[in-house]
């Protein structure tokens, strides 16, 4: 009989008491720094409310001049003998809007595939393309229509080239991602066919992100469709053209008619916007449905005669739908050249001198960096901190009655997403306008404008960021009795916090690159500065302070992206 020799005892791992354990995550060097970060932001914030001398106080007391201008702006009017131009300068607004956004697209394209890591082998590429992305996407619209406007003339082209310029960058960007985004398998199985570079671009890489590109170019028209109205307070065509006689000449019932026309033709035109990308992208993949009634992809066996493959592929509802809009978009194309009387003659030319413009643009010394430049550029940024800070803290509690999974009922819900919608929708040159009426000339005034237009943009982005929550952490919380009040605030905030972080640095970068533009209607910072020197053709002037702007803009991109990496 064989004896088993005894099992050598292994000790127990020694137990930690209670007392022992870490209540709290261990400081880290990343954690240091983002806590730094984070007393920086409210240290900042607070910096430029103090700075642009906004106070409660400030609001009430402008309150008679406030009351007095809107008893002068109602009720609001288009007038009958203006209706004809109105009716023109819309359409001008529009197709400005969908040419720029329509050349943005086609140039934005191999810009992203110059830019991708998994396509462009070539670093130096990479990085020339990175850059041009940066400073086209940093430089505001109006911005780019100010130096146009003054080397092409009043017009549309100066709009059409402005807004093609900035969407390059938006569009470039988000492009590229969804291109490193992409699923490598198709491409492998494009480049085991021994298919071309071509080929495999074209196949295995666009491929995949058509709907992506499609869902942007209508998003981001969208957008250029709201932002184009602002470009004729500088000449640059379309609406605001009349808005700004209007403004000039003290108008004020004809240039909130006008405000509110905008209203309706944003809110139409996003609604259009999202049928669009419902109807093209909303049945991209088909799946049989089986006899028990659940749906899954179907395996077909057996050999197939050669006389019953297709040769092309069939002409499938989806098929058609691309087909059509494809079409459609081509004819709005030409419509943009056509309806506002533009000579593509003139504009191709026009496209020839802007490298002249841009080198003419570049500072050959530093004269150009006043006290003035700088004491602006100051309270550039304090107004850019400021009004992100006012939107917040509005937004966020808005947000959580937006998301609908959060809110409290369906008419809290409905209501306040339709808020957002509105707040978002107002132009903020406008907005700017009429508070500079109300209460005076200076950065109070453009920080609250910016901050008005901010809130409902920050409650959208917010709300989509909690409607995407997991809803196990949240049914834990409820299920232990909390309120409504702690289970968003346990259940729901820690889960979105990191997304929120980042739009809240991507609403810095916004309101910053906004807040460039205010002074043209008298609401404080660089604006005033650079629309001098738009007027007097300094351009050496001008290129210095677009490079500032251009560095500040980037500088926060630069540390959202550290925090991102830092955080999720």
């Amino acid at each position: 009989m064989t004896t088993l020799a005894p099992r050598p005892h292994k000790p127990a791992a020694p137990s930690l008491a209670l007392d022992q354990l870490p209540l709290r995550p261990r400081w880290t060097m990343g954690r240091a720094m983002l806590a730094f970060v984070a007393a920086a932001a409210v240290v900042l914030s607070l910096w430029g409310v103090r700075r642009v001398d906004l106070s409660l106080f400030a609001l009430i007391d402008g309150w008679p001049e406030t009351r007095n201008l809107l008893e002068r702006m109602l009720p609001p009017r288009l007038a009958a003998e203006d209706r004809a131009t109105i009716t023109r300068a819309v359409f001008d607004t529009f197709f400005m809007a969908f040419a720029g956004t329509s050349i943005a697209m086609i140039l934005a394209v191999p810009l992203a595939f110059a830019a991708a890591n998994n396509v462009m082998p070539l670093a130096p590429v990479r990085l020339v393309a990175r850059g041009v992305i940066v400073f086209t996407r940093a430089v505001p619209t109006i911005v780019f229509a100010l130096v146009f406007v003054r080397v092409f003339g009043i017009g549309v082209i100066p709009g059409i080239l402005a807004i093609g310029i900035h969407s390059i960058g938006m569009l470039g960007k988000l492009l590229a991602d969804a291109i490193e985004n992409i699923d490598p398998g198709p491409r492998e199985g494009v480049i085991a066919t021994g298919a071309g570079s071509t080929q495999e671009l074209l196949t295995g890489v666009w491929s995949q992100i058509t709907p992506s590109a499609i869902s942007l170019a209508l998003y981001r028209l969208e957008i250029d469709f709201r932002s184009a109205p602002i470009l004729g307070f500088v000449g640059a065509g379309g609406i605001g053209v009349i808005m700004r006689g209007y403004q000039g000449n003290l108008r004020y019932p004809e240039l909130l008619g006008v405000t509110l026309l905008i209203v309706v033709l944003v809110i139409g035109m996003e609604m259009v916007s999202t049928m669009a990308r419902r109807a093209i992208l909303g049945s991209e993949v088909k799946q049989d449905e089986s006899s028990d009634g659940s749906t899954a992809p179907v395996r077909r066996t057996g050999v197939v005669a050669a006389a019953d493959v297709p040769l092309e592929a069939p002409w499938t509802r989806d098929r058609i739908k691309l087909h059509v809009a494809g079409w459609v978009t081509i004819a709005l194309f030409v419509a943009s050249f056509v309806v506002p009387g533009v000579s593509l003659r003139e504009f191709f030319g026009s496209l020839g001198e802007l490298p002249g413009v841009f080198w003419r643009m570049v500072p050959k010394d530093m004269t150009w960096l006043t006290d003035n430049v700088v004491s602006d550029l100051v309270e550039t940024v304090a107004i850019g901190f400021a009004s992100t800070f006012m939107a917040l803290l509005v937004a966020l509690p808005l947000s959580f009655l937006a998301a609908s999974n959060t809110a409290p009922g369906r008419l809290v819900y409905r209501s306040t997403r339709l808020l957002a919608l509105l707040l978002r929708a107002a132009p903020d040159l406008v907005i700017a306008v009429i508070l500079v009426a109300a209460i005076g000339l200076g950065p109070a005034a453009g920080s609250i404008a910016l901050a008005i237009g901010m809130i409902g943009f920050s409650i959208k982005l917010f709300a989509d960021n909690i409607e995407e929550v997991r809803p196990g952490p949240r049914d834990g919380v409820f299920a232990t009795g909390s309120t409504r009040l702690q289970e968003a605030a346990v259940g729901v905030t820690p889960q979105v916090l990191p997304s929120m972080v980042g739009n809240m640095l991507y609403l810095l970068d916004i309101s910053l690159r906004s807040s460039t533009v205010l002074g043209i209607v008298g609401a404080g910072g660089i604006g005033f500065l650079l629309n001098n020197a738009a007027k007097t053709l300094k351009f050496e002037v001008m290129g210095g302070i677009v490079l500032c702007i251009f560095g500040i803009v980037y500088a926060i991109e630069l540390l959202a992206n550290w925090i991102r990496k830092q955080i999720i």
